[in-house]
């Protein structure tokens, strides 16, 4: 399990987020914080609307491809440290 605080600060982070864990084996889910830590799919666009900008959260990514699902996040500036437990 790969566990990184994440912060979207755009629009269109929310978008490419999704398209790269919609096409992953691996289990994506984000805990607001700021809202008493709800989980949300991250492979479901409807609930990653719900995260407010600029504001921290904590991804947890499982699964078998799960360095790759962290790599792609990486490449695209919406993960930066990694955390692995």
């Amino acid at each position: 399990m790969i566990k990184n605080n994440i912060k979207f600060t755009t629009t269109s982070q929310f978008i490419i987020f999704h398209n790269i864990c919609s096409k992953v084996s691996s289990d994506v889910q984000i805990r607001d914080i700021s809202n008493h830590n709800k989980p949300i799919d991250g492979k479901k666009l409807s609930e990653l609307a719900n995260i407010q900008l600029g504001l921290p959260a904590l991804l947890m990514i499982h699964g078998n491809d799960e360095v790759q699902v962290f790599s792609s996040l990486q490449k695209y500036g919406i993960c930066h440290k990694k955390e692995k437990k």
